[in-house]
C-alpha cells in the first residue's frame, strides 16, 4: 500500500528507519516529474542521514544524459530530458554497481556546460545508504525496471502543473531561455515529460507531495 506524507520530517523518519538495521547499501529512488522538488529533497536527506552517522552519496540520474553531440545525431536536441535523452543501460549498469560495493565514478550532469561529466561523483563502496533521484528511475519499462528492483524504497514526489509550469519557467530562464522560449519547452517537453513520467511509473512505497518547507 502506498503511504502518502505531506512532512519532511515524517519521510526522514521513514528513510531513517528503512535504513537502520538493514543490510548495506540500501537504494533510495526518489523519482518525479521535472521540477517536483525532488533533487532538493534528495540532497536534504542525504545532508541529514550523513550527519546522523549514516554515511550516504547522492547519486541522481541527470548525468546519464546523452551528450549535446549524440542528441544532435538522433535530432533530440529539443527534446532533451525526455526519458529517450538518456543512456538507460549505463544508468542500470551503474545502480548494479552500487549493489556490488566497490569503488567507481558516479557521472553527474554540469548545468553550466549542459553536458554529462563522467568522473563525477567518487563512490567508494563503503556507504551504507545511496539516494538515486530523476526523472525516470521508477519507469516501469526496461531497462529502467531492471534497475528499480534493486531499490529498497521508492518515493514518487509530485506537485500540481501549475506549480511545476511556475518553478520551470523560472528555472529556463535562469539558464538563459526567453519567457517566449521557456513557455515552450515547458508546454511541448517538460509537462507532457510528467505526465508520462506520473503514468509510466512502477509503484512506489511513499508519495510524497511537497510542501514549502522542502
Amino acid at each position: 500500500m502506498v503511504e502518502t506524507v505531506s512532512t519532511y520530517e515524517s519521510l526522514r523518519q521513514i528513510v531513517a528507519a528503512r535504513i537502520d538495521g538493514a543490510d548495506a547499501p540500501v537504494l533510495i529512488a526518489i523519482a518525479g516529474p521535472p521540477a517536483s522538488g525532488k533533487s532538493t529533497l534528495a540532497e536534504r536527506l542525504v545532508a541529514d542521514l550523513d550527519a546522523a552517522g549514516i554515511e550516504t552519496r547522492f547519486c541522481p540520474m541527470d548525468g546519464f544524459h546523452l551528450t549535446n553531440a549524440q542528441l544532435g545525431e538522433r535530432d533530440l536536441r529539443d527534446v532533451k530530458g525526455r526519458i529517450d535523452t538518456f543512456d538507460a543501460d549505463a544508468f542500470v549498469t551503474s545502480v548494479r554497481r552500487l549493489k556490488e560495493r566497490r569503488p567507481f565514478w558516479w557521472p553527474l550532469y554540469s548545468r553550466h556546460r549542459h553536458e554529462p561529466i563522467p568522473e563525477g561523483t567518487r563512490v567508494s563502496g563503503g556507504e551504507k545508504a545511496f539516494v538515486i533521484e530523476g526523472n525516470y528511475v521508477l519507469e516501469s519499462a526496461e531497462p529502467w525496471a531492471t534497475a528499480a528492483a534493486g531499490f529498497g524504497l521508492c518515493i514518487f514526489a509530485d506537485a500540481s502543473d501549475d506549480e511545476l509550469r511556475n518553478r520551470l519557467l523560472a528555472r529556463h530562464q535562469k539558464s538563459g531561455r526567453s519567457p517566449g522560449e521557456a513557455l515552450a519547452k515547458i508546454e511541448h517537453t517538460d509537462l507532457p515529460n510528467a505526465q508520462a513520467i506520473r503514468n509510466g511509473r512502477l509503484p512506489e512505497d511513499i508519495l510524497y507531495l511537497e510542501q514549502t518547507d522542502v
